[in-house]
């Protein structure tokens, strides 16, 4: 069997499939090194099970628990031969999947400077399956391999050469698992080589990305150094210019901590009008939107500034949709994923409707599955 881990800072999720990638199960726990962890878990097509949990004070602990219930359900854990991870930053020298060989991690702990939030969990469960499935081999998928075709000229970042050469600040773009899958599953829909198709795909949750593919390869994407760069997100503020954080840290003597929290925790979504959902921004715009009940605002302003913020993420996404489409010279489909995406017709026709492209492209919905991706290039990998 095939176990696939995506380790969060206090969560953990799972996928459990056979050799041939049929699912077994899937799963996560939530709420870890937190008060009231809970595991949630279905095997094959049953019934969710859903039930609190002791202390779970790390990620050892919580895929403990995961095996104590796989095995509750008659699932022998040691069946498992190989775990892949999602494992965000992988920076230039991790471009393909990774067997987790010696050495192999430390070299890995190195890029969490790149990605302080998410590399350290990412390796504290593959840390976990090393010790807890000793026999097992690990594969490290990474979110921005994906990206390893784009050319210097989408990936240089206009700064001092050096900054580049020895610090290796350049354009990453994350979402990449996610883009891969839905891309190449686009090509299977629309019945086309996927070397020869000009995609572009939209990964809209509450992070949110967009990547232009043209011939089977990554050629651009809205995020950057880190996955703060691109559209108007939940929380993240996107593009801005890059003056202002230094304007607020002299003019209002914020801190570098203070400015960071801003930019990726307080704006966006949440900094516009004080709801990080889309579903909670939409209810009060007064527009009428499928699956959405509608809230009355509190005041005019509020609804003002909900239209407003959709008005903004629409546009900002549209941006991307046209340039990239522009730079390969037209697009075949454009695709959306991840929950915003796949679930709101509203918001794509309104991010259609912006967008001027000939030849009017496809508009596909693609249910993103990483998990099923990285099983294949864990896989591939072995």
């Amino acid at each position: 069997m095939i176990l696939v881990i995506n380790s969060g800072s206090s969560s953990l999720k799972f996928r459990l499939y056979s050799s041939s990638l049929k699912e077994l199960a899937n799963g996560l726990v939530e709420r870890i090194g937190l008060d009231a962890p809970f595991l949630e878990y279905r095997i094959g097509s049953g019934e969710k099970r859903h039930g609190a949990m002791p202390a779970v004070p790390d990620h050892k602990a919580a895929l403990a628990a995961v095996f104590a219930a796989l095995k509750r359900e008659k699932i022998d854990t040691a069946a498992i031969r190989a775990v892949g991870h999602r494992v965000v930053h992988g920076g230039e020298e991790f471009v393909v999947p990774t067997v987790v060989a010696d050495g192999v991690l430390t070299r890995l702990e190195t890029y969490s400077r790149l990605a302080p939030l998410h590399n350290p969990p990412n390796l504290a469960g593959i840390r976990s399956c090393l010790e807890l499935l000793p026999r097992a081999k690990n594969v490290a998928v990474f979110d921005t391999s994906f990206y390893r075709t784009l050319g210097p000229e989408a990936f240089v970042y206009s700064l001092p050469l050096e900054l580049y050469l020895k610090h290796k600040i350049r354009k990453y773009g994350f979402h990449g698992i996610s883009h891969q899958y839905v891309t190449r599953e686009a090509a299977k829909i629309l019945k086309k080589p996927y070397s020869k198709l000009r995609l572009v795909s939209c990964h809209i949750g509450s992070g949110a990305s967009v990547t232009a593919v043209k011939n089977g390869r990554a050629t651009d994407t809205s995020m950057g150094f880190t996955p703060l760069e691109g559209v108007t997100m939940s929380t993240r503020c996107g593009d801005i210019d890059a003056a202002i954080p230094l304007y607020l840290m002299r003019e209002l003597k914020m801190t570098e901590q203070e400015v960071d929290d801003l930019m990726n925790k307080k704006s966006g979504m949440l900094g516009l009008t004080g709801f990080k959902d889309m579903r909670d921004v939409l209810a009060r715009t007064g527009w009428k939107v499928d699956g959405v009940q509608p809230v009355a605002p509190k005041d005019a302003d509020e609804r003002k500034w909900c239209r407003i913020a959709v008005d903004v993420f629409c546009y900002d996404v549209a941006r991307y949709i046209g340039q990239f489409a522009a730079l390969m010279g037209g697009a075949d489909a454009v695709i959306f994923t991840a929950g915003v995406g796949e679930r709101n017709a509203f918001l794509r026709e309104r991010i259609m409707d912006l967008v001027k492209l000939p030849g009017k492209p496809k508009v596909l919905v693609v249910p993103t599955n990483e998990e099923l991706m990285i099983a294949k290039e864990t896989k591939a990998a072995l």
